[in-house]
């Protein structure tokens, strides 16, 4: 699901980019579409026909297009999406920093801290 996210990243980074698009830019265009479901693919060009982007990135927990926060439960999965998630505030698909999900693959794993039970004498 992250590399569906990513393509529609870059798929809006494409088109927002400049008004002409050259044949290499078309052809990029129309191999990034091909890769996206067309459910996704229609709620994400309505937003973009609306002059909206059609993906957010969320950094500290915040969407970065209405810079609404995102629960915290979203935001961890973010960290390694298994499915789609929208902003429930704009609808935009969200996508996790790419500094911030870079920190959290680095981010050494905790253990539990383990308590002993207390020993009545």
């Amino acid at each position: 699901m992250k590399a569906m996210v990513e393509n529609l990243f870059a798929l809006q980074q494409l088109l927002l980019k400049s008004s002409r698009v050259t044949p290499e830019q078309e052809a990029k265009i129309r191999q990034l579409r091909k890769n996206v479901p067309l459910p996704v693919l229609g709620h994400f060009d309505r937003i973009i026909k609306q002059g909206r982007r059609g993906v957010a990135l969320v950094r500290h927990g915040v969407c970065c297009e209405c810079h609404v926060r995102v629960s915290a439960g979203t935001s961890a999965s973010l960290v390694r999406p298994k499915d789609l998630y929208l902003c429930e505030s704009c609808g935009r698909y969200l996508l996790l920093d790419p500094e911030e999900a870079t920190e959290a693959a680095e981010a050494p794993a905790t253990k539990p801290i383990r308590k002993t039970p207390a020993v009545v004498a």
